[in-house]
């Protein structure tokens, strides 16, 4: 019997399906005509010599539509990611978990029901707000930008609608996780955040596979801060080592708004995330933090965009990575400031910290400045760890392996420290610790 050769990633995907995505999710007619200028788009950019897909160094990206993939069979959602209003990040306001087909029965605490707030995957936000969908719903991400953006908008249909009303506070953070589940070539969420004037709010985003088979993420984020509001917002992105990830995060911040991002890539086989922020109205504030996390031959990419519009506006990117066995790190951050950004004041750091002789980073900051009244200074480093600090360790008798896991460790603490609240702080500290240690090995 001759074995049936595997289908590429790029023959999963049709015409026909998306049509059959739009009746199943029960498309509004602006809604469809969005995902059908995706495919159209998707289409378009298989067919171009020189792939536009949002990656400046890797090369997954590129071959990742001609390669053969097999998604594996369908999996439950394991039990270890369905949702409680407690665990790792304490008690939480809401909790929801969804794979590529389902989403479970989302948790809601009582004060925040009352308050309006609306936590819904979008299957169901479509039918009950689509007043909020139509209006934000990728006014933040052109749907035809990259080959891959233009792939989710065409296959998008799980994910959140996170809506905060005007002057809600939580303080209790809502998590939303959502996995691979197998037996599809890809998985496309899209995460929807509005935060009213004077809110505030905490929502943890994560992306996992729940068993080994090779798929590829495709999300997208988009974070709308009206005046005053205030958004703490971590991602997570844990795959298996088989798949691909891209990840698009946008964000819009109106007068006076304040946004604290921390992105943590720790999986996939290769990786890129855009952080990019866009602060439009006066007095706005950003920390823009990422980590990442390579081992073996992982290739992980961050790119940041810093936009100043408005004036007297605040932005500080802190993205570092921890590396080990031939892993690659590519660093692209640009600060954009206009010429209405006058009094801005705008930072950015990558510090690189390689456990092995064979890791490899690379950065490359740019400062695009149109105001001449601003302060903007950009850093990098890359090395090993510091000697002295190690002999210091050392020398009060910690073995090799605890010296150097107690060092990474700091390295990433520093992120979870920028966050603004304590019992937050301490959870995440924790939490990254974890995931550091992991990346902690003797040098080669």
């Amino acid at each position: 019997m001759t074995a049936t050769a595997a289908k590429t990633f790029k023959e999963f995907f049709s015409a026909a399906s998306v049509e059959r995505l739009s009746a199943t999710f029960g498309d509004t007619p602006w809604l469809k005509e969005r995902r059908l200028k995706g495919w159209e788009a998707f289409e378009h950019g298989l067919a171009e010599k020189d792939r536009r897909t949002g990656a400046r160094w890797l090369k997954g990206p590129q071959t990742w539509p001609d390669q053969p993939l097999e998604p594996g069979p369908k999996l439950a959602l394991p039990e270890a990611l369905k949702p409680s209003l407690d665990g790792e990040w304490g008690p939480l306001a809401g909790a929801m978990s969804f794979g590529c087909e389902s989403t479970e029965p989302v948790l809601l605490d009582d004060g925040a029901s009352r308050a309006g707030v609306l936590f819904m995957p979008l299957a169901e936000a479509i039918r009950k707000r689509p007043d909020l969908l139509e209006k934000h719903l990728f006014s933040r991400t052109a749907v035809d930008e990259t080959l891959y953006s233009a792939l989710h908008a065409a296959y998008f249909g799980q994910g959140a609608l996170v809506y905060i009303p005007r002057n809600v506070k939580l303080d209790k953070p809502l998590r939303l996780r959502g996995a691979h589940t197998g037996g599809h070539a890809g998985f496309f969420p899209h995460t929807l955040v509005v935060a009213e004037e004077g809110s505030e709010a905490t929502l943890v985003d994560e992306a996992h596979s729940a068993g080994a088979a090779a798929g590829l993420l495709a999300g997208v984020a988009e974070l709308i801060l009206a005046p005053n509001a205030r958004l703490n917002y971590i991602n997570f992105q844990g795959l298996n080592l088989a798949s691909g990830a891209v990840l698009r995060q946008s964000t819009a911040l109106a007068d006076d708004a304040r946004l604290y991002t921390l992105g943590v890539v720790a999986g996939a086989a290769w990786s890129t995330s855009y952080l990019g922020t866009r602060i439009e109205g006066g007095g706005g504030s950003v920390d823009l933090l990422g980590l990442a996390l390579g081992s073996g031959s992982q290739q992980i990419e961050i790119r940041t965009l810093q936009d100043h519009v408005g004036r007297s506006g605040n932005s500080d990117a802190l993205v570092k990575s921890i590396l080990r066995g031939s892993s690659r790190f590519y660093f692209d951050g640009v600060v954009k400031i206009f010429k209405s950004g006058q009094n801005t004041n705008a930072f950015q750091s990558n510090p690189n910290l390689l456990l092995s002789s064979d890791a490899r980073a690379e950065s490359i900051p740019t400062l695009e400045i149109e105001a001449d009244d601003v302060a903007c200074k950009h850093a990098a480093s890359i090395g090993g760890i510091d000697e002295d600090e190690k002999f210091y360790l050392l020398s009060r008798g910690i073995p090799i392996r605890e010296t150097e896991t107690i060092i990474t460790e700091g390295f990433a603490a520093e992120l979870a420290q920028r966050l603004p609240d304590e019992r937050l702080q301490e959870r995440f500290v924790a939490i990254l610790n974890r995931l550091a240690s992991t990346a902690s090995a003797p040098l080669a």
